[in-house]
């Protein structure tokens, strides 16, 4: 006689139920394989310079400026220009005047340059909105200083046009870190000792250079729009940077949709959803992360949910069977 109860056909449910439970718990391990062995996309051409670093490309290219006395480095790397995110443009797609001629006429030289000229109505860099990003600037002390040594600045006073590289997912945080804070020395070593009292108040002030950029205390927190950015570009006074430790150090902290948001889409590429939705936001920054109890929790998580799921089945199948043997 057929055995018509709805048993067996319960107890496939439950294992398919668990078999679709463990393919979700590898998936982020199968994508992770898949990935690392699909092969890299070629790089578009580069655009032809040839001309122009035919003399840039020299190291010893320089003159002397006749009003300040001061040496005018024209030399442009012909790889970090490569790398940049420029790297795809000609060069005379922004020094559009009459460059034929050497020395370069005057009327070319002086042209005047912006970011926000070209990129204010570039759809394809709408993660970057260049308006926003100059009426933050307008708002920041290298705008707004009057010493003297802060006349001229603008964002090539930081961003290097032909060297600029933005920070990806995959670039380990501590080059970001120095990468980042290179540029903020590179103008304010020269003015003022970055270990002086202006920076006493900080404990192991060397520890926190290796590990968070400048910017992080030296900008306002994000609000409304500016949210979508992971850091302002309105650089504050030194007397209303952050000075609070817990702005950093907590639970709900500041750094996490600023530095660690690369750490955040880093985590998720290399390890996957499952991993980052665990261990992304678990510790307080400042604290040591262990990949080894890491590793062990989720044991333990797994072998309670195994435990748990056995347990349930065993109790099914007892209650199958008591049932059979009633009259």
């Amino acid at each position: 006689m057929n055995d018509t109860s709805p048993g067996p056909r319960r107890g496939r449910r439950l294992a398919a139920l668990m078999s679709l439970m463990c393919f979700a718990l590898a998936a982020p391990l199968i994508a992770q394989g898949a990935a690392a062995g699909s092969a890299p996309l070629s790089p578009p051409a580069r655009p032809d310079n040839r001309a122009c670093l035919r003399c840039h490309a020299m190291a010893t290219l320089a003159y002397r400026d006749g009003d300040t006395g001061k040496l005018v480095d024209l030399f442009i790397d012909p790889r970090d220009l490569a790398e940049s995110v420029h790297g795809q443009l000609p060069c005379v797609k922004c020094h559009a005047q009459d460059y034929r001629y050497y020395p370069h006429p005057q009327t070319a030289t002086s042209e005047q340059l912006d970011c926000v000229g070209c990129h204010t109505q570039d759809p394809t860099r709408s993660d970057y909105p260049f308006q926003a990003i100059a009426a933050q600037y307008a708002k920041s002390i290298h705008a707004n200083s009057d010493d003297p040594q802060a006349r001229g600045f603008g964002c090539y006073s930081c961003h290097d046009p032909h060297g600029f590289r933005v920070s990806t997912v995959g670039k380990p945080l501590s080059e970001i870190v120095q990468d980042d804070n290179r540029v903020c020395l590179s103008c304010h070593e020269q003015v003022r000792d970055p270990l002086s009292d202006l920076h006493r108040w900080l404990p192991n002030r060397e520890a926190h250079w290796l590990a968070v950029r400048c910017v992080e205390c030296h900008t306002p927190p994000a609000v409304g729009a500016d949210e979508t950015q992971r850091v302002s570009h309105q650089i504050l006074p030194a007397k209303e940077s952050n000075l609070t430790c817990v702005n950093c150090h907590s639970g709900n902290q500041r750094l996490l949709s600023r530095l660690y948001a690369y750490r955040s889409r880093e985590d998720l590429a290399r390890d996957g959803l499952f991993a980052k939705a665990v261990f992304n936001e678990a510790y307080v920054v400042g604290l040591s992360r262990s990949p080894l109890i890491d590793a062990l929790g989720l044991v333990v998580i797994g072998l309670t949910a195994l435990g748990l799921m056995a347990h349930g089945v065993g109790r099914y199948r007892a209650h199958q069977r008591s049932g059979e043997r009633q009259p």
